[in-house]
């Protein structure tokens, strides 16, 4: 089922946190921060496309940000989406 306004909004504060953790800013954790970046910017677009995916540069930024499209389209949910943890 695809996710509420409300559902959407909690997860962009969700990701919002985690963007603001110190730790996202080490190296290690690269692509976190780029994933989780394309994310957000993915949930405020509502966007439901791979689309424009493919242009990030780790596979774990990828990763995350599929997640966000699988998320929005009600095949992911918000545990999964925030649950990929900093280094």
């Amino acid at each position: 089922m695809k996710p509420t306004e409300k559902q959407i909004e909690k997860a962009i504060e969700e990701i919002r946190k985690k963007l603001a953790q110190p730790g996202i800013t080490k190296a290690a954790n690269f692509p976190q921060k780029e994933g989780y970046t394309e994310a957000v910017d993915i949930l405020v677009e509502d966007r439901q496309t791979y689309e424009g995916i493919d242009k990030l540069e780790t596979v774990q930024g990828r990763a995350i940000a599929v997640l966000a499209v699988d998320f929005l389209n009600g095949e992911c949910d918000q545990k999964i989406l925030c649950g990929v943890a900093l280094k």
